[in-house]
């Protein structure tokens, strides 16, 4: 699935095409296809209507339980169509774990934070094949995982709070046991089982390693933040003698403090600490139960694909999980066509075009596009394809960009919800080597709410408010991305950035963008 240029390479994952394709090939006995709609998901589910409208209800649920554990309203406002996140179900783990190239990994699914395209993978049915069989135990399941990586996009689109990996990774995890009950409650504390073995057998890491962003954890020691940052933060949000301290550590931490020397402020003798969540790994785990006011049961709006999506989702899933040079062509060779077969389609326009656009096949995808357009020239989609198609031509003939941007203002007064033509419309200009507008400028700061849990978005952003001289801002946008590991071979460059603003150097900072914006271009011709 084709977004702005800067997006195509972030979202890439390499593998074997002759996988995918398997993973992909018509079954004997073809299933329905569903969408399930609600007012933050869009699932395209293989599988019987009420599965695919039981599953969606869920991922709704788990919004407003965020929402209301957060304090925040509940149902949220309205994010509009492009912002909802797609979620494909279809085959088993087996299956996804070949889609996402790690085949035999037991992938249980997988998220990609895109502006105005924001999709995740999951089976539609749990089974993992083995050498021995089908796997037994407890395992990394589809809606952990589903909800896991979507706590993620919510804490991204709603707080611009700077968190380190234990904490991002085990809150992550302590949300996604979150237990639904009929009477419209709910249950935060269970214990994620697939981590269990871990909590177990493999040793705890050293609270001093831990806090101290500069040390580098061994291979082994990163595998264990996650569980061993679930038990630190279950243990931080639960334990009533240690009531507080969390949020006055990540205050220190967003204030510019050291990591560790704010650790050892806060919660004192970090080696007492140790012996608590110790102890408290033992169990018994402590956990309470909400229940929400009002509570209502999420709406869900339900539809069969039509027989041009169907025809086309499989391709299409292809497009949306992101594609290197050559697989973009393969997508785009078997896609070739079925504009025209389906003619009267919008979807089936949409869906070719854009793979069109990722082989770089501006004339097939023009085509495309204006078709589309004579289908509906009120499509705000229809419209950012065709600017799209300009924004494609302008690597090699920088006038293109200047008729793309039309169309970017179309698609920006038809959706003002989607973040993609105001992104657009601002990487038209800077593109093509132009002095950047300040309306386009506001442009791209306007849809910060719907584009925040973007990463790609937020280096945009940064390296616009250090050209614009405002380096507090900058840091405000870039930290909560930059808090997300430790030292290793290679320098966090996103980290330096954040450091070099403390520091009150500028010049550095935008030179380190520089380089961060460079390795993306050279990642994206790949």
């Amino acid at each position: 699935m084709t977004g702005m240029a800067w997006t195509r390479g972030a979202a890439r994952l390499l593998g074997a095409v002759a996988a995918m394709l398997a993973v992909f090939a018509s079954p004997a006995v073809r299933a329905e296809w569903w969408e399930a709609q609600t007012s933050h998901f869009v699932v395209y589910s293989e599988s019987d209507k009420g599965d695919a409208e039981k599953f969606a209800a869920l991922l709704e649920r788990f919004d407003n339980a965020l929402r209301t554990l957060q304090g925040m309203p509940v149902p949220g406002p309205e994010v509009g169509a492009a912002n909802r996140v797609q979620v494909y179900r279809t085959g088993d783990t087996d299956n996804i774990a070949v889609f996402a190239h790690a085949s035999g990994s037991g992938v249980a699914g997988f998220y990609i934070p895109r502006a105005g395209n924001p999709v995740a993978f999951v089976p539609a049915r749990e089974r993992i094949a083995t050498s021995k069989g089908i796997q037994a135990g407890p395992r990394l399941d589809i809606r952990t995982v589903l909800l896991h990586e979507y706590t993620h996009h919510f804490m991204l689109s709603n707080f611009s709070t700077a968190y380190p990996q234990w904490y991002t990774e085990g809150s992550a995890e302590l949300y996604s046991t979150i237990r639904f009950m009929d009477d419209g409650s709910f249950h935060v504390g269970d214990v994620p089982q697939a981590r269990g073995a871990a909590l177990d057998y493999l040793p705890d890491i050293p609270l001093t390693r831990l806090f101290d962003t500069k040390a580098t954890l061994s291979g082994m020691q990163q595998y264990q933040s996650y569980t061993f940052g679930w038990l630190l933060s279950h243990y931080l949000n639960f334990a009533p003698e240690r009531k507080g301290q969390l949020l006055t550590y990540l205050k220190a931490l967003n204030s510019g403090e050291d990591s560790l020397t704010a650790a050892k402020r806060v919660f004192g003798d970090l080696d007492a600490l140790q012996r608590e969540v110790r102890r408290y790994k033992r169990g018994p785990f402590l956990g309470y139960d909400v229940k929400p006011g009002h509570y209502v049961e999420p709406k869900v709006a339900m539809r069969r694909l039509t027989a041009a999506e169907e025809a086309l989702i499989r391709d299409h899933m292809r497009s949306q999980r992101g594609v290197d040079r050559k697989e973009a062509r393969d997508v785009a060779s078997d896609m070739a066509g079925k504009d025209a077969a389906f003619s009267d389609s919008l979807p089936a326009q949409l869906w070719v075009g854009e793979a069109q656009i990722d082989a770089r096949d501006w004339d097939a995808a023009e085509v495309a596009a204006d078709r589309a357009l004579k289908i509906n020239p009120e499509s705000s989609a229809a419209n950012l394809l065709k600017a799209n198609v300009f924004m494609g031509r302008g690597k090699a003939d920088k006038s293109a960009y200047a008729k793309a941007r039309p169309y970017f203002i179309k698609a920006r007064h038809l959706d003002e919800l989607d973040p993609r033509p105001a992104i657009g419309y601002y990487l038209s200009f800077r593109e093509a080597g132009e002095a950047v507008p300040a309306a386009a400028v506001t442009a791209l700061e306007q849809v910060y709410p719907e584009a925040s849990f973007d990463p790609q978005y937020r280096l945009l952003m940064t390296r616009q408010l250090l050209d614009d001289g405002k380096g507090h801002l900058a840091r405000t946008v870039i930290a909560p991305i930059a808090f997300q590991g430790h030292e290793g071979k290679e320098e966090n460059l996103l980290l330096a950035v954040v450091k070099a603003i403390d520091d009150g150097k500028l010049d550095e900072a935008r030179a380190k963008m520089a380089e961060i914006f460079k390795k993306m271009e050279e990642e994206g011709e790949k």
